[in-house]
């Protein structure tokens, strides 16, 4: 005997998704899901050495975002031409977990140049770069900035190193809406590209005071 034939109306349809409806909702979300984490896995993403990260903390406007990001396209020509990103981040420290975001970021080698409140600062303190060979070739000009609070003293040699420099002179950038007051600001030594990012420390420090 055959099978009896189904006949698609439209009190069928209705009936179909008023119970079933669900199934395909979760069948949206596994899509969704899928695609952004295929896109995630797969788009380009810029080598360390062809791009700077600025991370900053400090209270912004809604405009610092914009502004910085207009700054950074319009000096990005001069300063380093053959980079593919340049950018600018705005980080906000949790005060229980501000310190270990620090070292999970510096561990992987996240961000390049690094402005924060002094007392986060000293939490990168061991992971920074010694800024004096920028100074002596002339990357980064810090006539009249006092750079005492600027160094860390190994505790095996004795010796000490410039890994931070104050930036309460630098004015020019609430132009920008960022406050450069009561800040630090230093090279992540695992950023992958220092020597570019010095350019950059050394064009705030040109312009901004």
């Amino acid at each position: 005997m055959a099978a009896p034939k189904l006949t698609i109306t439209k009190r069928r349809i209705q009936n179909h998704f008023q119970y079933y409806w669900w199934q395909y909702a979760l069948l949206l979300v596994i899509a969704i899901f899928g695609w952004n984490l295929i896109y995630t896995t797969t788009r380009y993403r810029s080598p360390e050495h062809l791009k700077v990260e600025w991370y900053y903390e400090g209270a912004t406007s809604e405009y610092t975002q914009q502004l910085a990001d207009e700054l950074l396209a319009e000096v990005t020509p001069q300063l380093f031409p053959d980079m593919e990103e340049v950018t600018f981040m705005l980080v906000g420290m949790d005060e229980q977990y501000g310190q270990m975001q620090l070292m999970v970021w510096s561990a992987a080698g996240q961000g390049d140049l690094y402005m924060l409140p002094e007392d986060s600062f000293g939490s990168l303190a061991g992971t920074l770069c010694d800024l004096q060979p920028y100074i002596d070739n002339g990357t980064l000009n810090v006539d009249g900035i006092d750079l005492t609070d600027g160094y860390i003293t190994d505790t095996e040699t004795g010796e000490r190193y410039l890994v931070g420099i104050p930036t309460d002179s630098l004015k020019g950038l609430l132009n920008y809406h960022i406050d450069p007051s009561g800040k630090m600001m230093g090279l992540l030594i695992t950023g992958g590209n220092i020597d570019n990012t010095a350019k950059l420390m050394g064009y705030l420090l040109d312009n901004m005071r």
